[in-house]
């Protein structure tokens, strides 16, 4: 079933969601995860918005093994998550910018 999306989160957006680094990470509770950068790519449900993550310490190469230095966007797979409307956040500007 597709679903409209309700505009709170546009797609294509860009928003910042939890998301974790590595394994260590995983295993703690998603409060301390870090605050990754992400592509909305489409409303879900009523509160529940698949993103794209846009960060390249998290993307691995086709064969899955981690993305080498230098290795074109083209050529990563970025994860995808599902996240409700408490999981996301505008991108904070940094100061001076």
């Amino acid at each position: 079933m597709t679903y409209q999306n309700d505009g709170k989160h546009p797609d294509d957006s860009t928003v910042e969601v939890r998301y974790p680094r590595d394994k260590t990470q995983e295993v703690r509770g998603r409060e301390l995860w870090p605050w990754m950068p992400g592509t909305v790519e489409q409303q879900c449900g009523p509160d529940e918005w698949l993103i794209t993550i846009e960060d390249r310490s998290v993307a691995v190469q086709a064969d899955g093994s981690p993305a080498q230095e230098g290795t074109p966007d083209e050529d990563l797979w970025f994860p995808q998550c599902f996240r409700d409307s408490s999981e996301i956040r505008q991108p904070v500007k940094e100061a001076g910018g």
